[in-house]
């Protein structure tokens, strides 16, 4: 379905913003102070957390890999330090790379051999599903420490891993994965076991075009703004940093054109075929963002991985509620199943506006909600906690 167009000229302000940060966990801090968009700082106590410890900087793939490998694990009933030694593993094996590949060795976990013959071993949740088998065949007490009469954290990763290093490949990486696992896998910062903790994601203004102003959870409309032919100008409040740091995200691209297929969780890609309407206005050969990939790639900014197309973006989503109960950063969908997603930015004035790459021939901007339209879904989803 085509919707109707909204021309909407943005003035565009060439000012790069990157935003991520810096995982510190002891030892050496990481020498880039810009990482890649959508890492999420966490920092223990230094005074808990040994010399030896390793950091590292996460950016938004690593994210989303990480939530992965903790989601699947809690689906599978493994407790919450299963899921740091799962994530530790994979740290040391990959830096959380899904597509690394050593020879035979494949994956998050670097897997390889009989156990993992029936797994995708380069899919996030196949390999995650295959480590955690093999860690409760291997290690089934790995859920006590060795001063509670278990394993310790390398012992255990390594028995899963039988690598041709020892346990002290993977036991720097203990801290941190335990900091982490505790703030995916409950939503809380950690307490004890890694030291006390904090793990949180910065919003920031996205690494698009367009200046994007933030000041904490607020999130200002970009200058320039014209919806309707209308000038809009205030101030969006978000529930969380997360939501914040997506619609920023989605708001640095204003302008950018429509691309059927285009759009990642680093930013605008070359369109694709579709054997149809946007074959005509040419979208395989332009750089952008279709619907879908514009709020993935707004989430992916914020650490948070979504499907591809919009249909799965609201059937996989881990919260959804009744669009009665709408709140900044959910998205909003039209048709069964979806074919159009946007991202909910709040009201101003009374108005529920709302970011979107609407069809070919148009570009990503700010509009007003389509909430009377025949086929749109009374439902949200809600990616961020």
């Amino acid at each position: 379905m085509l919707w109707a167009r909204l021309a909407i000229p943005v003035a565009v302000i060439v000012s790069t913003v990157m935003f991520g940060l810096i995982v510190a966990l002891g030892g050496n801090t990481v020498a880039n102070a810009q990482p890649p968009p959508g890492g999420c700082a966490v920092q223990p106590s230094t005074a808990t957390a040994p010399a030896a410890q390793k950091t590292a900087t996460l950016n938004a793939d690593q994210m989303a890999a990480a939530r992965t490998i903790v989601a699947v694990g809690k689906g599978m009933g493994i407790t919450q330090r299963g899921t740091a030694i799962g994530l530790g593993t994979a740290m040391a094996e990959s830096s959380l790379n899904t597509g690394a590949t050593n020879g035979r060795y494949v994956g998050l976990f670097q897997q390889q051999g009989e156990p993992y013959a029936d797994i995708t071993r380069a899919d996030a949740a196949s390999a995650s599903r295959g480590f955690y088998r093999e860690l409760l065949r291997v290690v089934p007490n790995y859920d006590k420490d060795s001063t509670y009469g278990g394993v310790a954290f390398g012992v255990a990763a390594q028995a899963v891993e039988r690598s041709d290093k020892d346990a002290s490949f993977y036991a720097p990486w203990e801290t941190w994965a335990l900091a982490l696992a505790a703030q995916l896998y409950t939503g809380t910062p950690a307490q004890g076991g890694g030291g006390d903790a904090t793990v949180t994601c910065t919003p920031g203004g996205g690494h698009g075009p367009v200046h994007v102003k933030v000041d904490g959870l607020k999130v200002d409309v970009p200058d320039g703004t014209l919806v309707n032919k209308q000038p809009v100008h205030g101030t969006f409040t978000f529930p969380n940093d997360r939501t914040a740091a997506a619609a920023a995200a989605a708001m640095s691209y204003l302008g950018t054109t429509y691309a059927w297929g285009g759009g990642g969780p680093n930013g605008p890609t070359k369109g694709i075929h579709d054997g149809g309407i946007a074959d005509k206005y040419g979208d395989y050969a332009k750089i952008g963002f279709d619907c879908s990939g514009l709020t993935l790639y707004a989430y992916a900014q914020a650490g948070i991985a979504l499907a591809r197309t919009a249909d799965p973006q609201l059937t996989t989503a881990r919260t959804t509620a009744p669009y009665s109960q709408v709140k900044p950063g959910d998205l909003l969908f039209w048709g069964a199943p979806a074919h159009h997603v946007a991202l909910y930015l709040g009201q101003l004035n009374g108005t529920p506006y709302m970011v979107e790459s609407p069809q070919s021939g148009d570009q990503v901007m700010i509009s007003v909600v389509r909430d009377r339209d025949s086929d749109f879904r009374s439902v949200v989803a809600r990616p961020a906690p």
